[in-house]
């Protein structure tokens, strides 16, 4: 059985380097991670990694040689190698439906997130519930301004007029074995154009979307320290750098500020286009250092640094 162990973390060093020269989109950073996951896989499990050779043998053999001959591997098969669950990571993120219609009045495109992959179906199933929605309301919203529009300007008599333009989409920010951070993104277009968006952070240990006040003890004050922050912040910028910030219109955050946790470990607030600041500035974010919470985080927050 040790040969299959050798072979496998043989991978680890050498054939894995292969794969990653067909693959030219593939970081350092990216290659290190798929490297430690499967040496966690091989190394650290050996006795969960003997037990499947042993129902297995002869496919674990075969396994072994496919990679071993990996050599003469193309791009579309290294692509695979590096997408397959041992070594990547397994809960993910994919389009379960578009909402999309197209005419003189209207221009709507709605992608609709879903996850796959959390532990807890029931928890997962709730949270696309959430996703689903959320997605079905931005197109409503957007059908019934266009059948608005499109009134207005057959009661003025107008053959055409600026349509409504409405397209939804999503990006992942963070996947790991500990969160899922990932935003959906709704822009606007009619005159001009503005986004809003919602940030998602799903807790993978726990199976749980967090809430901002998940983050921390109960009855610790964190409004106060974040608001704090968020202002000294505000106004440092708009003295170094004549940021367009709006300091009389930020009041408050709440639980339903958006969110997410940077690599670092580092809370990060962000607010909406035009919140409180001026368009050209986007959608803000803070970076809320860790330090300034001293002990008064949860059990949920473990992935603060």
């Amino acid at each position: 059985m040790e040969k299959y162990n050798n072979l496998m973390s043989e991978l680890d060093e050498e054939n894995l380097n292969m794969i990653a020269k067909q693959l030219p989109d593939l970081t350092d950073k990216n290659l290190n991670n798929i490297k430690k996951k499967f040496r966690d896989k091989t190394m650290n499990k050996k006795g969960k990694f003997k037990k499947r050779i042993i129902t297995g043998l002869s496919t674990a053999a075969c396994i072994c040689v496919a990679f071993i001959g990996v050599v003469n591997i193309n791009t579309s098969f290294a692509a695979q190698l590096i997408d397959i669950p041992a070594i990547g990571t397994i809960t993910k993120l994919v389009t379960i439906d578009k909402l999309a219609l197209n005419d003189r009045y209207r221009e709507i495109y709605i992608e609709i997130p879903a996850i796959e992959g959390i532990e807890d179906a029931k928890a997962q199933e709730e949270i696309n519930s959430i996703l689903k929605q959320r997605g079905i309301a931005v197109y409503d919203k957007a059908l019934e301004n266009s059948d608005k529009l499109k009134d207005e300007s057959e009661k003025a008599g107008f053959l055409s007029s600026m349509p409504e333009i409405v397209n939804q989409s999503y990006t992942v920010i963070r996947n790991d074995e500990d969160i899922l951070s990932f935003k959906v993104v709704t822009t606007k277009i009619r005159a001009s154009g503005y986004e809003t968006a919602h940030f998602y952070n799903v807790d993978l240990r726990n199976s749980k979307l967090l809430k901002l006040s998940d983050l921390f003890n109960k009855d610790y004050d964190y409004i106060s320290v974040i608001n704090n922050e968020i202002i000294s912040k505000m106004k440092e910028a708009i003295k170094k750098e004549d940021a367009g910030f709006f300091i009389e219109h930020f009041t408050t955050i709440d639980d339903n500020t958006n969110f997410y946790i940077n690599e670092e470990g580092n809370l990060v607030i962000v607010f909406n286009e035009y919140e409180i600041a001026a368009g050209y500035m986007g959608m803000p974010e803070f970076i809320i250092d860790t330090s300034l919470f001293n002990n008064n985080i949860s059990g949920l927050g473990y992935y603060l640094k």
